[in-house]
């Protein structure tokens, strides 16, 4: 009954079940808000925050579709019971808890992140038979410094670039990310400047009780004693001489980042578990089977192999494991 397969999106078979799939479904759950986890449903669930998220983002035509679903309410399917808990993500956003008529329970993480954060529900990990569960950084090399060090480093780099005379700009993505790092810079003496489709977000996050620092409508022209918080498919736009740039991302892990990336630094900061993180997660769910999905799945699953646990990954292109 519970046994999930990708299909564009995550579908379990047995109850004609959707989780965040990638083309239009008559019925389907929204696990959250970024982009690439939404698509234009004739019916879904999702939880108030993610929707009013999707309005500002997608529309009130495709807002209006939705059925919300507050943490801890439960949704009566056919068959089954549906149940969102917070996944830390960003906010609203959620993990999916159905149980079966017969007992069987599953679990659905979508995006998740167990460690601190300032503008995200804290996640609530509940028990389950099977987990879907995603290892963006499911490889032993995947851990992020403590998030306080991670603060400091962003305040030294900010300190840095006015001791250089320059503008610090952040990189971060529109939804998520750049409200984490308002929040972290928020006590700074700077005006904070930041791009136009990071603002209607902040006012979504402020209506459900996330206060957000006062900001300005980011101008390229007069960015002098401001702080810059932008996403990095604007970088281009950016006079770069005034300018001292850091990409926030969990990626900067990576010797090649800042590279990769073209900025003076990379901070690893991510709204993903780390490695450890993913190991706790499992152990606190108990779950009988895990099936893994998206970065590293194949050597998170393995992982999970060796220590006990029934796990593969959702694409099915395990490699097993000999003991000679």
């Amino acid at each position: 009954m519970l046994k999930p397969i990708d299909r564009g999106g995550l579908l379990l078979p047995g109850l004609q079940l959707w989780f965040d799939p990638r083309k239009r479904k008559p019925f389907a759950v929204v696990s959250h808000a970024h982009g690439d986890h939404v698509a234009n449903h004739d019916c879904y669930l999702a939880t108030p925050e993610t929707i009013a998220l999707i309005r500002v983002r997608n529309g009130n035509a495709l807002a209006s579709r939705a059925k919300a679903l507050p943490y801890g309410e439960v949704y009566q399917g056919q068959g089954y019971r549906l149940k969102f808990y917070p996944a830390g993500h960003v906010l609203g956003s959620a993990m999916a808890h159905v149980e079966t008529d017969s007992g069987e329970t599953f679990l659905y993480t979508g995006d998740f992140k167990t460690r601190k954060g300032l503008s995200a529900e804290a996640i609530d990990i509940p028990q389950a038979d099977t987990i879907v569960m995603e290892t963006t950084f499911g490889r032993s090399d995947y851990v992020f410094p403590d998030f306080e060090e991670t603060c400091q480093r962003i305040h030294a780099f900010c300190d840095r670039a006015t001791a250089e005379k320059k503008t610090p700009v952040l990189l971060a993505y529109s939804l998520g990310k750049a409200q984490e790092l308002m929040k972290i810079v928020e006590s700074r003496s700077q005006a904070l400047m930041v791009y136009k489709t990071i603002a209607p977000l902040n006012q979504v996050y402020a209506s459900f009780g996330v206060s957000m620092p006062q900001t300005r409508p980011l101008d390229f022209l007069n960015m002098s004693e401001s702080l810059i918080v932008m996403p990095p498919s604007v970088l281009k736009k950016l006079p770069r001489k005034d300018c001292l740039v850091a990409m926030v991302s969990g990626w900067g892990m990576n010797d090649s980042a800042k590279y990769r990336y073209g900025v003076d630094e990379v901070i690893p900061l991510s709204d993903h578990a780390d490695y450890p993180d993913l190991l706790r997660f499992v152990d606190a769910v108990k779950p009988k089977a895990v099936y893994t999905t998206h970065g590293y799945e194949k050597e998170f699953a393995a992982t999970l192999r060796q220590r006990g646990y029934e796990a593969w990954s959702l694409s099915g292109d395990d490699q097993l494991e000999l003991t000679l």
